[in-house]
């Protein structure tokens, strides 16, 4: 082809190709800004959480977890949905985990005592304060990972941390650390929610919107 036509034709593929990253970044903004927008819930579900137990708990699942109203999952999971536009994961036993059965490996904790210990931490009384709803987002090649959940302000959960730490750190082979866990309710995933606990939240980084009562 000679040089004359194939000047214009370059040109065309440029001019597309730089309205394609046009549209993808309006998009993507779009997306953002959406995903920003407060989330919503009913002051009646930020009460009655209860303590739930699992002394079956294997692997990154929760041996005690402060469990929601079934309500307010659900209702968090239609929200992110409705936004983000594709298909995701909810999660089937939503919850605050407290600690995780990896995090006892090796340790002889009665989950009895952790309930007590939970307990006189204050965790089955504390006030339940959603900071905000996180996101995060993993690529790499051939795949892509993300995850919705919200970051919770509770000192009780420290506390407790603190107190359990202090009760397991004297036992051989006890490698549990109070930091290595943040207050999270994972809420929504894709493809799945595996190989993401324990997380440790940054706000300044995770943090996409807040969620307010209403």
């Amino acid at each position: 082809m000679p040089a004359s036509r194939r000047t214009p034709a370059l040109v065309k593929v440029a001019v597309i190709l730089i309205l394609l990253a046009g549209v993808g970044y309006l998009f993507m903004r779009s997306l953002d800004v959406t995903r920003a927008e407060p989330y919503t819930v009913r002051p009646e579900h930020l009460e009655s959480w209860t303590l739930a137990a699992d002394a079956g708990a294997t692997g990154n699942m929760a041996v005690l977890a402060l469990a929601p109203p079934a309500e307010l999952p659900l209702r968090l999971f239609r929200q992110i949905f409705s936004r983000a536009g594709e298909s995701l994961s909810a999660h089937n036993a939503p919850g605050i985990a407290l600690v995780l059965a990896d995090e006892l490996r090796g340790v002889a904790v009665p989950v009895d005592d952790l309930l007590a210990l939970a307990r006189e931490t204050g965790l089955d009384r504390a006030r339940i304060n959603p900071r905000c709803m996180g996101y995060r987002r993993e690529s790499q090649p051939g795949s892509t990972r993300q995850l919705y959940f919200v970051l919770f302000d509770m000192p009780e959960f420290a506390t407790f941390r603190q107190a359990l730490a202090a009760r397991v750190t004297s036992q051989a082979g006890s490698a549990f650390t109070p930091a290595a866990l943040s207050p999270v309710m994972m809420l929504a995933a894709a493809p799945d929610f595996s190989r993401w606990m324990p997380i440790v939240a940054d706000a300044e980084r995770d943090c996409v919107a807040p969620v307010e009562a209403e």
